[in-house]
Parts: C-alpha cells; structure tokens; sequence
C-alpha cells in the first residue's frame, strides 16, 4: 500500500474537497442582514393589467423637468459662487460647459 502524500491537492477520503471558508463566521458585525440575503425562492410573478402607456410619457416628462432644475441649480449656483470674486458670468459659463460635458456624457454612454 502507498502511502498517501499531504501535499496533495485531491479530495480526502471523508469526500469533502480542501475548504474554502473558515470554520466559523467571523467575530463582529454581520455584512448583510438576514432581510437582504437573496431568497431561494423566486418572487410571484407580477399580476394586474400592465401600466398605460401615458404612464411611460409622464416619467419621461417628470425625467426632463428634474433634469433641467438639476442643470439650472449647477449653473446658477456656479455664477453665484463666482459672483463673490465679482465674475458672475465666467460662473455661468463654467456651469453651462459642465452641464453640456454631462449631457454628452450620458448620450455616449446610453449608446453602449
């Protein structure tokens, strides 16, 4: 009979492979709360009649409108931090030029 090497990489005769985790969880705070570990089970499909389609107009519409508040709070608010060096132009400028790097940059990206 051979006998067997510890150095080797294959399973034990008990069947279980080298272990991967340690043998108790670690000391401290849990990462994940029980709440949020995923389920086995899958969710119940949705039921109910799907949403109207003016539902998907409104989104889109209410999208816009946050968008461009969001755009005028970046310009205006960078004239107004300019505007204590007495350059509330060169602040709307700079506002505006981050604002069309933003756009471009969504455009880029939603065309991947």
């Amino acid at each position: 009979m051979a006998a067997r090497r510890t150095d080797d990489p294959s399973p034990s005769s008990s069947g279980e492979g080298p272990r991967r985790t340690p043998p108790n969880p670690p000391a401290g705070p849990r990462r994940t709360p029980p709440s949020r570990k995923r389920s086995a089970a899958p969710l119940p499909p949705r039921t109910g009649p799907p949403p109207p389609p003016s539902s998907r107009v409104a989104q889109r519409v209410l999208a816009v409108f946050m968008t461009v508040l969001v755009f005028g709070l970046v310009v205006f608010g960078m004239g107004a931090a300019t505007a204590t060096f007495g350059e509330r132009w060169w602040g709307y400028a700079i506002g505006g030029l981050f604002c069309v790097l933003m756009v471009i940059g969504a455009v880029r990206s939603g065309r991947k």
